[in-house]
């Protein structure tokens, strides 16, 4: 194997490894999609290591043919499947590998001792701070199945996520807690906006996405004759039909479309197309929504939330205040924004890469696997 440059690891420290990765939970398109991006930015980053992925029926993703995917099928019940094969499959493969590490895509990985050092993604603890937002079986689930207390080492999205550990979890101190900052340049391949398109977008898809404060804030805006159209993406049957009437209550059917659950190339020919991002999150984990924006050149406003404020830096334009009258003010700001304001925020997102990502988790590893 090629080793990485003297200078990349303190001396002493393995320079390359074997990675068996849990990527058991992987049902949906959101995590697929991080996972998807963290193996193509370590393929750059160190071509050299050797990765096994572990992931159940319905995970769908794309990985480098030189990833050897180890594919488990699941019962009628995929929830008890998942946690029989982390409980048994995920140790047994961790030593037919010899793997120097397992690495969890989320806190939820095998709860059985391990011959290897385990790794842990940590996104972040809305469940337990916005504890409304989440179904009474969903806290449940989380409260038993996440492994803190078996991480060796764990990889925070955000310096946010990480504070918000160590503040309910003090004794974690004394292991390697670190932020591994997501990636953003994904969005370099999506698709050229349409120069005819004029329109903001807002996200529905969960309830930290807070689509009644849009709303609000654009009645304001129409009302002001201030408002440009707006679609809101991500909206379930459901709560898309309430949308609607309450759009066509206060009059904004002209203005605001309500859009449902599309799949990843529409979702990708939407999002280029706007040209404000509308994102008045009440807690975010990283807010990869803001990062894609910046880096596409898209203007983003945002509430003054800690991983917000963290990942744009400045380079956003932020709520004065969490209520409707803020948003719409700082939508209407977003119209004094000049060709260099765009530049700088877009520079800024430069930053966020995924082989970055993939360094930052490396080394995050190497602190807790054994010298070779």
């Amino acid at each position: 194997m090629t080793s990485l440059p003297a200078t990349r690891f303190p001396s002493g420290v393995c320079t390359d490894v074997r990675v068996l990765i849990d990527g058991l939970p992987i049902t949906g398109s959101s995590l697929a999609i991080v996972v998807e991006h963290l193996l193509e930015g370590w393929r750059q980053d160190a071509p050299q290591d050797e990765l096994h992925l572990v992931v159940g029926p319905h995970a769908e993703l794309a990985v480098a043919d030189d990833i050897t995917v180890h594919a488990m099928p699941f019962g009628r019940i995929g929830g008890l499947s998942r946690v029989r094969h982390q409980t048994f499959t995920i140790p047994r493969l961790a030593r037919s590998l010899d793997a120097d590490v397992v690495v969890g895509v989320l806190p939820t990985t095998s709860q059985s001792p391990l011959p290897c050092p385990r790794v842990v993604i940590a996104y972040d603890l809305r469940h337990e701070l916005r504890p409304e937002q989440f179904s009474r079986a969903n806290r449940i689930q989380r409260r038993f199945s996440y492994r803190w207390k078996q991480a060796d080492a764990i990889a925070c999205i955000s310096d946010r996520t990480r504070q918000d550990l160590l503040r309910s979890r003090p004794w974690l101190a004394d292991r390697p807690v670190e932020v591994t900052h997501l990636g953003g340049d994904h969005v370099d391949d999506w698709p050229a906006p349409d120069a005819n398109d004029d329109y903001a977008l807002a996200f529905g898809q969960y309830g930290n996405k807070n689509v009644d404060l849009v709303i609000d804030a654009w009645k304001l805006l129409a009302d002001r004759g201030q408002a440009r159209t707006l679609r809101i993406v991500g909206l379930g049957g459901p709560v898309r039909e309430v949308v609607e009437e309450r759009l066509e209550s206060l009059g904004l059917t002209d203005l605001v479309t309500a859009m449902p659950w599309l799949s990843e190339e529409e979702f990708r020919t939407v999002f280029t197309g706007a040209n404000l991002i509308v994102f008045p999150s009440d807690f975010e984990g990283f807010g990869l929504p803001a990062v894609e924006a910046m880096r596409r050149g898209t203007p983003v406003a945002i509430t003054p939330e800690a991983a917000l404020l963290e990942v744009t830096d400045g380079h956003a334009e932020v709520m004065d205040g969490w209520d409707a009258q803020a948003l719409a003010d700082a939508v209407e700001r977003v119209a004094d924004w000049d060709d260099d304001r765009i530049v700088t925020a877009r520079q800024h997102a430069e930053q966020f890469t995924w082989a970055r990502t993939a360094r930052q988790l490396r080394e995050l590893i190497t602190r807790v696997v054994p010298p070779q």
